[in-house]
């Protein structure tokens, strides 16, 4: 159970603090981020679940304008306030009311999910630190309306680096070594998943070797044409894609007709027919950057004559996974992927399974696989994991098959009104999260969260 308290500044000339009486220890300094100052301390008797800081103590610590609500706890005669979760990222504007362009509105509301959580966010990219100092000048939003803010060093980093390319970049490789291993703070979600990589790690472990669809490096045309003479037909994708950019759809028609599907640079959807494997081969896939890997096709379970697989999102919880949120995609029209932006559709499982008994059943089916797979992940890939997105789906035999996994999920396919309240469900557990791992950082430094992390 998170204390959260209501935190407000009070005149007086020196660093002084008012604690409720719940808090029965003593206190000599006060903690907001990497900020730590000694302070005198009061009692307050009236039994608000509020905490009083003298103005010079709260302009010392940094602390945001009120209304202001964190959680806080004692350990070693310090005053823990927040934690600070720095969200970090990159591609910021010189607007001020989407600093983020058209994510903005997205880290809005995974702001806003913060309320009640004690937990005080601020998003950031690597030329916002001011390390003299130790401050980031990041951004938070209120009540919808986004203002740039100076506060201490976060207590925990998550990563949300929008590409590979940015996550690359020497000075940004420099600073997450910085600050990991000099200034110990837990930095979690790191790096992107290569997802032939994750595959045969996956296929390693009997317990998620069994969700598995075949799945073999691109080759030559010879490795494309043995797939899809076994399979009928198959995926290629992008080992390092996302977002449903470089998957191509295949289907072998007969010896002589291949039908391929794909969205373009342009954000369209494409059909085109060849001949052979070896015309795909050339014209696809030669001499083209970038790695490939061709998956078997899957015969999916459908929905009102539409194929469907599902996204899981899953959250760490203590020490365990839990599937927050499912819900099922289902393809557009010429569309390679259930990916909303080839014209795929989010629905419920109200919607897409409306006989109860057999949603209860399926609904238990993919959350058995998917915490199978977080919690294979998580002993095999170093670095803290908070979330995971999934990508499963049912054949038409009922067989549960995984597609991908995803180190930094999305929420655009939560932001629907229906869906809303499952977007908001994520957060509360991410941020639940991001407290847990903060705390153990202060009480356990040797252990807390400091797996080792790609630098």
């Amino acid at each position: 159970m998170v204390n959260v308290y209501r935190i407000e500044p009070f005149s007086h000339d020196v660093p002084v603090v008012c604690l409720p009486d719940t808090f029965g220890e003593d206190v000599h300094s006060v903690s907001f981020g990497s900020v730590f100052v000694r302070v005198g301390i009061k009692r307050l008797k009236n039994g608000e679940k509020k905490i009083l800081l003298s103005s010079p103590l709260y302009e010392e610590l940094h602390l945001p304008k009120p209304p202001l609500a964190l959680s806080a706890f004692v350990h070693d005669r310090t005053l823990y306030l927040g934690p600070i979760l720095g969200i970090l990222t990159a591609g910021f504007s010189r607007s001020e009311i989407s600093p983020l362009n058209d994510r903005s509105e997205a880290f809005a509301r995974l702001i806003a999910s913060a309320k009640n959580s004690g937990v005080f966010s601020v998003v950031f990219g690597i030329r916002h630190i001011d390390w003299e100092r130790g401050l980031v000048n990041g951004y938070t939003c209120r009540n919808g309306h986004w203002r740039q803010i100076a506060v201490p060093l976060p207590n925990v980093i998550y990563d949300r680096l929008p590409n590979r390319k940015v996550e690359k970049l020497k000075e940004v490789r420099d600073m997450k070594r910085k600050i990991v291993s000099e200034y110990g703070i837990p930095w979690f979600n790191p790096g992107f998943f290569n997802k032939m990589e994750i595959h045969q790690r996956l296929e390693k472990l009997p317990e998620t070797k069994k969700y598995l669809p075949q799945t073999v490096l691109l080759k030559d045309q010879g490795s494309l044409s043995s797939m899809l003479d076994e399979y009928g037909f198959v995926y290629v994708k992008g080992t390092n894609g996302s977002h449903g950019n470089e998957v191509f759809r295949i289907r072998k028609i007969h010896e002589k007709k291949y039908l391929c599907l794909f969205r373009d640079e342009g954000q369209t959807n494409r059909m085109y027919k060849f001949s052979s494997p070896g015309e795909i081969y050339q014209h696809l896939f030669a001499g083209r950057d970038g790695n490939w890997m061709i998956q078997r096709g899957i015969r999916l379970l459908r929905f009102r004559g539409r194929e469907m697989d599902f996204r899981i999102h899953a959250n760490k919880v203590g020490k365990d996974w839990k599937a927050t949120a499912i819900i099922a995609k289902c393809t557009g029209g010429n569309s390679a992927t259930t990916h909303l932006l080839s014209g795929g559709e989010a629905k419920t499982l109200e919607e897409v399974f409306p006989n109860e008994e057999e949603r209860s059943v399926r609904k238990n089916q993919l959350t058995e696989a998917a915490l199978a797979v977080c919690r294979a992940l998580e002993k095999q890939l170093d670095g803290i994991f908070g979330e995971i997105g999934l990508d499963m789906a049912f054949d038409q035999d009922g067989k549960i098959w995984l597609f991908e996994a995803n180190s930094k999920p999305g929420r655009s396919v939560f932001a629907s009104r229906k869906l809303k309240g499952l977007e908001e469900e994520i957060n509360r557990s991410l941020f639940a999260f991001c407290a847990d791992l903060a705390k153990e950082a202060i009480v356990h430094p040797e252990t807390a969260g400091m797996s080792p992390v790609a630098l």
